[in-house]
């Protein structure tokens, strides 16, 4: 053979080939993985029991010469990475094969013959040194690769050698771009685990080429790193998903840096294409696990193989093709399918681990509803269907809350519906069978009632907080208004058919006022609907001193109608001809009876002198206060905190409750349901 120089041409569109390549910056290190791979194959290639390969990362030489001695323990970028085998080399077959756009050369292997289109991806040049045996003769060839014309290979050269001590080829990876370069990992021992897991398979084979990692300082054999890392501690396992079948490779992995989550990688033709978390399959495991016997934490990785992953990856190597969910493809799987029959593989290895994990999620539900939300309690006796609740160390007591509150949600769904079904399907049961479906149906709603008013309590418990801290200073050292108390005990500007029983909290000043047939809320006399009333008077123009004002419905002894008047907490200025909130009341009394009537749901309330009024002054007890009640002559209440009084000519009573006093009555009347409730 005689030597020669030449420029060989793909025949493809070399750069548009590249240009649609898709890699994302998280696999900024699978063009070295190709090349490592292809090694690996190379020395399949040759059956020679002692493949070596070395991958050798080189740094930004520049950058290490302007550190100093503190900067030093700064590692530079990686700039290019070499790889060196002893396989069988870039013979004529091989070098054939290079120029094919999708060569079949290693299709059994499931070689896509894009690998090193992926080198140019990420890197701006390639060179290739080979020396090797072609038809038993020495030979010796090299060529760039790159997209600096149109011919991808440059300077191919050629040549018979007189002998060869050992077959080497060395693939240079030149020029590493960006992003990819910004996001390579710097240290060594990072790189060195990137490339365990994705070569994992290869590991695990006793004939696997000794595998060193270099970056011309320190250097890892990565055959020895790897045992280290899975000594005793591997498994293995097969399983099916449909008609396909499944090999799984379990290990703990100890020391990782790198990641932080138990992963499931999905493997093709003996390389990591994509990964999952383990959580996916059992939720609760969510952080590393210490072991019993070194102390040390470790992640569970696992990796499965199987003819469906060969047959079923992208050109790139980045994804398996599965059936999107909900549509049936009888060539493809569902990965929900995938999990499924992951679950008990899993759970026969790691069952410990799985308990341990169980356990924690179950103290801190526990904990959270005793300590926290005893609205909860209830679900306590369903912790063991609690498989689809994540819980893990970062999960807020807010956001637990509300993971206990739909799960809640669905056991009275679900206790519904059975009650649905059940009641719908007694023709043929016996009297047992329906007496202990019924029992177990009256448990359940039972307990989920009790849920509901335990839920209820909490609440009453909140708004008297809130209320508590709405009568104080406020940040700026000021009261709130009387549109913040009022807002608490009912929305203003809204009526009856306009607010749920739960938004409001009537029951802070007397439990019987949630009970009525109308109600009206700041509204001018003239706006509120069937109100046959054109009074547009309102009390000063100031804010929310109009009345809440109701009648009771046809179970009261007598028709009444009930108003409540705020003032602002601690105010002391009032001016009495203008703004005296007794005598408000009493012409809230005058207006109110000129109306003669009020017409709600199509029935009409009589308003008249017959009419009782029963009202309420909810304001803090000042020298003003106690003036205009001792003027009107009311009288101070039996435990002296206000005041009361009848006036017979409008036939109207009259309460002044200071807001500590309602706020005392509510919790005392509440103590009780407080405190069986544990809060």
């Amino acid at each position: 053979m005689i030597a020669k120089a030449n420029t060989d041409r793909l025949g493809i569109d070399l750069k548009g080939r590249v240009n649609r390549l898709k890699l994302a910056e998280r696999n900024m290190l699978l063009p070295v993985f190709e090349a490592i791979v292809n090694s690996i194959h190379a020395i399949e290639d040759t059956k020679v029991p002692n493949g070596k390969i070395e991958i050798c990362a080189e740094r930004n030489q520049q950058m290490k010469l302007q550190l100093n001695d503190v900067e030093k323990k700064v590692l530079p970028d990686i700039v290019s990475f070499s790889v060196t085998d002893n396989g069988i080399g870039f013979n004529d077959d091989n070098y054939e094969s290079f120029k094919k756009e999708y060569s079949t050369h290693k299709a059994e292997r499931g070689g896509l013959g894009i690998g090193r289109f992926m080198w140019l991806k990420a890197f701006n040049d390639v060179k290739v040194e080979s020396q090797f045996y072609e038809e038993k003769e020495p030979t010796k060839r090299s060529f760039y690769f790159n997209l600096k014309n149109d011919d991808g290979i440059t300077k191919h050269f050629i040549k018979n050698l007189p002998e060869l001590q050992n077959r080497k080829t060395v693939v240079h990876l030149l020029g590493y771009k960006e992003p990819y370069k910004s996001k390579c990992p710097k240290k060594l021992s990072t790189i060195a685990e990137r490339i365990i897991e994705h070569c994992l398979i290869y590991f695990l084979n006793e004939d696997c080429p000794q595998i060193i990692l270099t970056d011309n300082e320190d250097k890892i054999i990565l055959n020895d790193y790897f045992n280290d890392l899975t000594a005793g501690n591997t498994f293995k396992s097969e399983f099916t998903v449909n008609e396909y079948s499944f090999k799984i490779t379990m290990l703990k992995w100890f020391e990782h840096e790198q990641f932080t989550n138990h992963k499931i990688s999905l493997c093709a033709n003996n390389r990591e294409v994509e990964f999952f978390n383990v959580n996916k399959i059992f939720p609760d495991i969510n952080s590393k696990i210490e072991d019993d016997e070194s102390g040390k934490q470790y992640l569970i990785v696992c990796y499965v193989e199987g003819e469906y992953l060969d047959q079923h990856i992208n050109d790139e190597r980045t994804e398996i093709k599965f059936s999107q969910d909900g549509l049936f493809d009888e060539d493809l799987i569902a990965k929900s399918d995938l999990y499924t029959s992951l679950q008990p593989v899993l759970k026969e290895e790691f069952q410990a681990e799985i308990e341990i994990f169980k356990e924690k999620k179950k103290e801190r539900i526990t904990s959270f509803i005793t300590e926290v939300a005893p609205q909860y309690r209830i679900l306590n006796k369903y912790l063991e269907s609690f498989d689809d609740v994540v819980v893990s160390e970062s999960t807020s007591n807010q956001d637990l809350d509300l993971k206990l509150y739909k799960k809640l949600q669905e056991l009275e769904y679900s206790s519904r519906e059975e009650t649905v079904q059940v009641l719908n399907n007694t023709r043929n049961e016996s009297a047992e069978t329906l007496k202990d479906k019924y029992l177990k149906l009256y448990e359940e709603l039972s307990d989920i009632n009790k849920s509901k008013l335990a839920q209820y309590v909490v609440h009453r418990k909140y708004i008297l907080e809130l209320f508590e801290k709405s009568l104080g200073l406020n940040a700026e050292g000021k009261y709130a208004l009387e549109d913040t108390v009022h807002g608490i005990i009912y929305p203003t500007k809204t009526g009856s058919n306009e607010i749920d029983f739960n938004n409001q909290n009537l029951w802070i000043i007397d439990e019987r006022l949630s009970f009525h047939n109308f109600l009206s809320s700041d509204k001018p006399l003239k706006s509120i609907e069937g109100f046959e009333n054109d009074s547009l008077a309102r009390p000063d123009l100031m804010v929310f001193n109009n009345p809440i004002s109701y009648v009771e419905g046809d179970e009261a002894p007598f028709n009444s109608v009930v108003l409540v008047e705020f003032k602002r907490p601690m105010r002391n200025g009032y001016d009495e001809t203008k703004d005296n909130p007794i005598v408000q009341l009493y012409d809230y009394v005058r207006e109110i009876r000129k109306g003669k009537k009020i017409k709600e749901s199509g029935r009409s309330y009589d308003i008249g002198d017959h009419t009782r009024f029963y009202c309420y002054l909810i304001c803090d007890r000042t020298e003003k206060i106690d003036q205009y009640a001792e003027n009107a002559q009311l009288e101070k209440s039996f435990d002296g905190l206000g005041w009361y009084g009848y006036n017979k000519t409008l036939k109207c009573t009259i309460d002044i409750l200071p807001f500590n006093q309602v706020l005392s009555n509510a919790k005392k009347r509440n103590k009780v349901l407080f405190h069986k409730l544990g809060i």
